[in-house]
């Protein structure tokens, strides 16, 4: 009956090691998340300003996608930091679709 309760107490208080070790290591620190935010803004406006090349093809939806690429380009530098400070405060996750959605997002609210 003792070897019971101690198996039981020591898968206990092993799970609550393993729970504890698992919670630290999903805090992000301040510093890492504003580092994270900072790199894919600075990868979105990299691939804007590589579309806005397409402003001289013949095709004018090619030419509307590298107007909207360049805007983009304006907004997503004018406002980094202001858009870096908002990610951290709404504590959207390091996922880069996440990332993607918000900058979209607040591109979006912002044009219209």
């Amino acid at each position: 009956m003792k070897a019971k309760a101690f198996c039981i107490v020591s898968l206990v208080l092993v799970m609550a090691v393993i729970g504890a070790a698992l919670a630290a290591a999903q805090s992000v620190s301040k510093d890492q998340l504003i580092k994270y935010y900072n790199s894919c803004i600075t990868k979105k406006i990299s691939n804007c300003s590589a579309k806005t090349t397409l402003k001289t093809s013949r095709s004018v939806n090619l030419r509307r996608r590298a107007d909207l690429a360049a805007r983009q380009v304006t907004f997503f530098t004018t406002n980094k930091n202001m858009l870096i400070q908002d990610m951290v405060d709404q504590e959207i996750t390091q996922k880069q679709y996440k990332v993607d959605y918000y900058l979209n997002k607040r591109f979006n609210e912002m044009v219209k």
